[in-house]
C-alpha cells in the first residue's frame, strides 16, 4: 500500500510539473493559436501587398506612358520605346516583382534626366510645341494619380512592422521578410519618387507656360 501511494504521489508530481512547464509556454491551445495567429497576420499582410502592387503598376504604366510623351517631344525616340515598352508590361498585368522593382527606378532615371531638360528653359521649336501639348495634361494627371499612393504605402509599411514585430521565430521573420521585400523596397522608395515627380510636375508647367502652351486643362489638377 506504501508503495502504491509513493508511485501515486511521484506519478502526481510529475503531472503536475509537466502541466506547470506546458502552460508556461502557452499550453496547446496557445501554441496552436499563436501559429494560426501568425498564419492569418502573414496572409493579411501578403493580401495587402498584392494590392498595393496592383495600383502600384497601374500608376507606373501611367507616369511611363507620359515620360514616354515628353521623351518623344525632346527628340529622344530610343528612350521613348524603353518607357512604352517598360508602361505596357505594367499595364499588362505579367510584371513580376523584378519588373515594379526596375519600373520604379526607371521613373526615378526618367524624372532626373527629363527634367534637367526642362530646367534648362530651351525654347521649343514648333514641333516640339504641339509634343509637349500632347504630354502635359496626361503627365500632371499621372503625377496627382501617384500621389494618391502616398497614405496606402504608408499604411501599409506600419502594417508589415507590426506583423513583424508579432512574430517571434527568426526564421518567420526571415521567410516574412523575403515575401515582402518588393512591397519593402517600394515602401522605401517611392514616397521619395513621389516628392521628386511633384517637383517635376510643377517645373514643366512653368516651362510650358513660359513657350506660351495652353496649360487651361492641367492648372486644375491637384498635386
Amino acid at each position: 500500500m506504501k508503495k502504491y501511494l509513493m508511485a501515486l504521489t511521484i506519478i502526481i508530481g510529475f503531472s503536475s510539473l509537466a502541466e506547470a512547464q506546458f502552460k508556461g509556454l502557452g499550453g496547446l491551445t496557445d501554441l496552436v493559436g499563436g501559429k494560426e495567429k501568425n498564419e492569418a497576420s502573414a496572409g493579411d499582410i501578403n493580401s495587402a501587398e498584392d494590392r498595393l502592387m496592383a495600383d502600384l503598376k497601374d500608376v507606373l504604366g501611367d507616369v511611363l506612358a507620359a515620360q514616354a510623351l515628353i521623351a518623344t517631344a525632346q527628340g529622344n525616340s530610343e528612350k521613348a520605346a524603353a518607357l512604352n515598352n517598360t508602361a505596357n508590361k505594367m499595364k499588362g498585368g505579367d510584371a513580376n516583382n523584378d519588373d515594379i522593382k526596375g519600373a520604379v527606378q526607371l521613373t526615378k532615371d526618367t524624372v532626373n534626366e527629363q527634367k534637367d531638360i526642362i530646367a534648362g528653359n530651351e525654347q521649343m521649336t514648333a514641333e516640339s510645341k504641339a509634343l509637349y501639348g500632347k504630354a502635359l495634361v496626361p503627365y500632371i494627371k499621372a503625377v496627382a494619380k501617384t500621389a494618391q499612393l502616398k497614405d496606402p504605402i504608408k499604411d501599409f509599411v506600419d502594417q508589415a512592422q507590426n506583423s513583424l514585430k508579432s512574430i517571434r521565430n527568426p526564421m518567420e521573420i526571415r521567410k516574412l521578410k523575403k515575401t515582402l521585400d518588393t512591397g519593402l523596397f517600394v515602401g522605401k522608395n517611392v514616397p521619395k519618387l513621389i516628392i521628386t515627380l511633384g517637383t517635376s510636375a510643377k517645373d514643366l508647367m512653368t516651362y510650358a507656360k513660359k513657350n506660351e502652351l495652353d496649360t487651361s486643362d492641367a492648372d486644375d489638377i491637384e498635386l
